[in-house]
């Protein structure tokens, strides 16, 4: 009984931090769904969730885990049901940003929640190389966890996948308002603007050694008196 109970909390436990994730989220409001289908249920790499338009919920809006990690999209919208396309759908084709090499490179799902990337020989991929989906304007899509190289071929591999399997997911977040297409000066600004944020720390203050900013009005007499 006491190993039960404490399963029982334990699993309590992680649902409160997921609902936590996605509502305290940077972004605009989201609807939170239950995960009611999920592989190796479901074909390929689809989830059922149990809001459909009744609830509001729209096709091509965006789906995400935890805080801003948007993982695919609502492809088909019913009453009380939609069901999700997730980017690691096999053969589904994503252009992504490898941060490391600095790269624009082709990502293609390959199931099980996993993306393939493949770029030539030479290129200075890694595992832990962190990869974002300027298509879904949001945060770090995941990190390269594997690279499959070889000398003998001209091409290597890596492979992402998200924190959480899929078998894991309990909740999701759907977004208001569908994904749109994006032009290229746009995912350049989604790239340097995940760049900056994950780049950034949190840091408190008295703890972040800075230098204090300088008013105009100072920096002018300072100009002044330096000419004098």
């Amino acid at each position: 009984e006491q190993s039960t109970l404490g399963n029982t909390v334990a699993r309590l436990e992680a649902e409160n931090s997921e609902l936590l994730g996605l509502s305290t989220s940077t972004g605009a409001k989201r609807l939170i769904a239950s995960v009611i289908g999920r592989p190796p249920a479901l074909p390929y790499d689809t989830l059922v969730l149990d809001k459909g338009e009744n609830d509001g919920v729209k096709e091509y809006t965006p789906v995400y885990i935890g805080g801003d990690q948007i993982i695919g999209f609502i492809a088909a919208v019913y009453p009380n049901t939609s069901v999700v396309t997730l980017a690691t759908t096999p053969g589904f084709s994503s252009t992504v940003y490898v941060y490391g090499p600095n790269i624009y490179t082709t990502a293609v799902g390959v199931g099980g929640g996993t993306l393939e990337i493949q770029v030539p020989q030479g290129i200075d991929m890694k595992a832990g190389d962190v990869v974002v989906l300027p298509a879904f304007n949001a945060g770090v899509y995941g990190v390269i966890s594997v690279i499959d190289s070889s000398p003998t071929r001209p091409e290597q591999f890596g492979y992402v996948s998200i924190n959480t399997p899929l078998q894991g997911l309990r909740f999701v977040g759907i977004g208001e308002e569908p994904l749109r297409p994006l032009s290229f000066d746009e995912a350049k600004a989604v790239v340097e603007k995940v760049r900056q944020n994950f780049l950034e720390l949190p840091v408190p203050s008295g703890v972040l050694v800075d230098v204090p900013e300088i008013s105009t009005t100072t920096a002018t007499s300072t100009a002044t008196s330096t000419e004098l």
